[in-house]
């Protein structure tokens, strides 16, 4: 049972990580391609001034957001956990609401792995450090078979109602630290669920911070150093759209800043090593492939600099294999999943 707990907790980890992609990763900035010119006749339109998507917050202050999870997945466990009627179909859908306070923030520390040296000068983005509490939680399972770990799952999102953790989200979007998640989540399906929308809430910090504007483009390619194989690299390729409302039901009101990012993620051709090192001090040894796609939509305020709203889908490819290395019986996840997440700010006081 301690390795099987082991194996789920390393995986939650992992499955947090490619199911919830950095969508607020710093890059270069690009211009997109120019649209057609317009008729000497027509009066130049204005030039857009640089944007910058600085959150602004502060301590103490209170939030809330609303958030909806579906996936379908089709998973083939084998190994310490075993479906005895192989191959399971599962709908997941989960919907939250979270209220979010903002807390003083603090050096990275709790065995997280420090982001990118902090910017200087006007431009100086300081890390955000939110506690969050679950206030309400519902969640349905769906299957065309036996699941033998969905009661488990269903457990495990019912206990996240009430619940409170702690996170803080690094100068360029990056998850510094978390804490109390997974006391209450071990199933991977159920933490990805439950993690799925913390690094969203720094989907702004992905533009450059000397600013950017509607037609540019910037990239970003980085490591995933939780990721259960060794080599595992995010690639993410984000572009501002235009301006447009952050209400269709308000085209008056305010306006926000539409973002599309498209990401991938998987490993280098040949490593040597699968196992990660946080792996390998679990006594655990890793290997297979994972793969994951997907892209979101997100509308980040031009006023307050914080996510409006996100729309995320992604899809995700696993075949690994975790063993221990004083023997016992191999666990084998192998299995497709297509993800839909949904974020909304529910109250924000008008003039903040």
């Amino acid at each position: 049972m301690k390795r099987t707990a082991i194996v789920s907790v390393v995986l939650c980890t992992g499955i947090g990580t490619f199911a919830a992609p950095a969508l607020a990763q710093a890059g270069s900035a690009t211009q997109a391609p120019a649209a057609p010119s317009a008729a000497p006749s027509s009066p130049a339109a204005p030039a857009h001034p640089p944007v910058v998507f600085t959150p602004r917050y502060t301590p103490g202050e209170t939030l809330r957001y609303q958030v909806s999870y579906r996936s379908q997945s089709q998973n083939l466990v084998g190994g310490a956990v075993e479906n005895p009627e192989g191959a399971t179909e599962l709908g997941i859908a989960v919907g939250m609401t979270l209220r979010l306070e903002v807390l003083p923030p603090i050096p990275a520390a709790g065995g997280a792995t420090p982001g990118p040296a902090p910017a200087t000068g006007a431009n100086e983005r300081a890390s955000l450090r939110l506690r969050a509490v679950y206030e309400h939680v519902s969640a349905t399972l769906s299957g065309d078979s036996y699941d033998p770990a969905a009661a488990n799952v269903l457990a495990q999102y019912q206990h996240l109602e009430g619940r409170t953790i702690e996170f803080q989200l690094g100068p360029h979007g990056e998850l510094e630290y978390l804490k109390g998640l997974e006391e209450v989540a071990q199933d991977p399906r159920a933490l990805a669920a439950a993690r799925d929308w913390i690094e969203q809430l720094g989907a702004g910090l992905s533009a450059p911070r000397t600013g950017t504007a509607p037609g540019q483009s910037w990239e970003r390619s980085q490591r995933v150093p939780d990721a259960p194989l060794n080599g595992t690299s995010l690639q993410t390729t984000s572009t501002y759209l235009r301006d447009e409302a952050c209400d269709v039901e308000k085209p008056a009101g305010e306006q926000c800043a539409l973002v599309l990012t498209r990401f991938s993620l998987g490993q280098k051709a040949g490593e040597k090593n699968a196992t990660p090192e946080v792996f390998r001090r679990n006594g655990l040894r890793t290997s297979g492939e994972l793969r994951s796609h997907g892209e979101s939509l997100v509308y980040v305020s031009l006023r307050t600099g914080r996510t409006v709203s996100v729309t995320q889908s992604s899809e995700v490819l696993m075949d690994l294999s975790i063993r221990h290395e004083d023997g016992g019986m191999p666990f084998h996840f192998a299995g497709t999943s297509k993800t839909e997440t949904h974020l909304l700010l529910l109250t924000e006081p008008p003039g903040q």
